[in-house]
């Protein structure tokens, strides 16, 4: 699928710049520090003190602190900064195998950190803090701070341009932005307008997806309730674009346009039209859900409180609820590739996963067939109802194949109906989403329906048999079978073959006779028969 030219920004920073800094990693790999390492294949690899294999899939590192930590970012595989209250900011240069406190020189709660590259970070939070590090985050220059405004979130667009969003003093959504790397930088405020009422409301957290794109999501005051804002002037103006009843805290998109927002009472907000339209999703969960975070257009991990946190691999189709470990507030997550990513809460709390958030899965999915049909013994005289329920205990079912006699595979996404008579197998299997596959299994099965047939035997010169077809179906090759039983018969003791009996229709069969006697006459088609007596003489039959 052709990439949407309109991310190219957040692109560069999860590409482009990742590639940079993963090169900036190696060329510094000498510091006590640093654990890179190159695999077989010349990738960047995490050092092998990072468990791989998780039972839980998530596991708690020890941050050193019990500040509640409220942002994460990770610039490479090994490089990150947590940001949180008190003026809280804690640096790892090993994937987080160990965190050391920065000196961050404000002791206002930090509410948001953010990277353009592998030098420029900023973090922002309460009295208008701006904090700016182009040294590895471990010097940090304060450019503004005890002002009458909050920051909660924010973003480096470019190198020079960067974003942050939060509220002023007289509770308006409040908007800043620099085109000269924090240099200087502008400031506008505004209300959240819906059917003509204009509301206060704070800015809870924002994504650009180019210079002039932007989204925010927002809490609403009087009433309660949330909003998504968007701006195409690069924020100078903003229109709303969507209204809830529910608070909204979180906002991500995808490189192709496809948008998520998160919020209060487990709401999930999906748009796949680059944010003009927005469609409510189930989540499975009540719980506030403060931060969504998409790695690729497919997968995305979702956190709240209470340590919930959801998983998607599916483009947010459906979501699988992982076991965190923790009952705290999670506030922030991050993936650094599809299986390593990082979320952080209260009380010091942060998380990480190296298995997409999945205990460590070996085992394959199980699946079972259904058939629902009405039997006659071990033979369905009805069309019969094909499902396949698979389950898998870590990572989720991702796929469940199929085929059908000498069809081809194909991907079960719903039962189906098996109509034909005859004997029938179904073969089918599994894969989850660890890449673990079932072996093959089979369901056998024999569909026989009932005929609604009409059976007429005449005499004469010879045996005349009529045969109507008043079902719903047509028969195709059924087989048929004249047995005479009794008497002195020479020429005519019995006659079999195939016929085709298209609904409504009728067809004939005879049979030439020579004897004497009375002999049964039995005739058999497909699961009809019927039995008459007659008289012959000679090359004559009576019935």
């Amino acid at each position: 699928m052709k990439k949407n030219k309109r991310h190219i920004y957040r692109s560069k920073q999860r590409t482009t710049c990742f590639v940079f800094c993963m090169v900036i990693c190696l060329l510094i790999n000498v510091l006590p520090f640093s654990q890179a390492s190159i695999s077989e294949q010349g990738s960047f690899a995490f050092s092998p003190k990072i468990v791989t294999a998780q039972e839980e899939g998530w596991e708690v590192l020890q941050s050193g602190v019990t500040q509640d930590l409220n942002s994460i970012f990770f610039v490479c595989l090994n490089r990150g900064s947590v940001i949180g209250n008190g003026g809280t900011i804690l640096s790892t240069g090993d994937g987080g195998n160990n965190w050391t406190i920065e000196n961050s020189g404000v002791s206002t709660n930090l509410y948001d950190v953010f990277y353009y590259g592998f030098f420029i970070t900023v973090a922002v939070g309460v009295s208008g803090t701006i904090l700016f590090s182009n040294n590895t985050v471990q010097n940090w220059t304060i450019k503004q701070t005890d002002t009458m405004s909050t920051y909660f979130s924010g973003q480096m667009i470019t190198d020079m341009i960067g974003v942050a969003v939060g509220v002023n003093a007289i509770y308006q959504p409040f908007f800043t932005r620099t085109d000269d790397g924090w240099k200087t930088w502008q400031s506008t405020s505004f209300y959240i307008e819906h059917n003509n009422i204009f509301y206060e409301g704070r800015l809870t957290d924002v994504y650009f997806i180019n210079e002039s794109v932007g989204f925010a999501t927002a809490i609403v005051d009087l009433p309660l309730g949330g909003a998504i804002v968007r701006t195409t002037n690069g924020g100078s103006s903003w229109e709303t674009v969507y209204f809830s009843d529910n608070r909204l805290l979180g906002i991500d998109f995808t490189l192709e346009g496809i948008g998520f927002a998160v919020g209060d009472h487990g709401t999930i907000l999906q748009t796949l039209d680059n944010g003009q339209s927005w469609q409510q999703m189930d989540s499975g969960v009540s719980s506030m859900l403060r931060s969504v975070g998409f790695y690729s257009e497919n997968t995305g991990t979702i956190v709240g409180d209470y340590g919930i946190i959801l998983r998607t691999e599916n483009q947010g189709l459906s979501w699988i609820q992982q076991t965190s470990g923790t009952t705290y507030d999670l506030f922030k997550v991050q993936f650094i590739t599809e299986q390593i990513g990082f979320a952080v809460g209260e009380e010091g709390v942060i998380l990480r996963t190296t298995t997409g958030g999945f205990p460590d899965d070996i085992t394959p999915p199980q699946t079972n067939c259904n058939l629902f049909g009405i039997l006659e013994g071990d033979v369905y005289i009805s069309d019969v109802t094909v499902t396949f329920t698979a389950t898998d205990d870590f990572s989720g079912v991702a796929v469940t194949m199929f085929k059908l006699d000498d069809n081809l595979w194909t991907t079960y996404d719903d039962p189906f109906i098996v109509s034909p008579d005859g004997n029938h197998s179904l073969c089918f299997y599994s894969i989850d989403n660890a890449g673990n596959v079932e072996e093959e299994k089979t369901c056998e099965f024999t569909i026989r329906h009932p005929l609604n047939l009409t059976i007429n035997i005449t005499g004469g010169v010879c045996i005349k048999i009529s045969v109507s077809n008043l079902g719903s179906f047509n028969l195709t090759n059924v087989s048929w079978r004249i047995i005479l039983d009794g008497g002195w018969v020479l020429l005519g003791k019995q006659k079999s073959g195939e016929t085709d009996i298209k609904v409504g229709s009728e067809i004939t069969l005879s049979m030439l006779v020579f004897g004497f006697g009375k002999p049964t006459i039995t005739f058999t088609i497909a699961t009809t028969q019927k039995i008459v007596q007659s008289y012959i003489f000679l090359f004559f039959i009576r019935i």
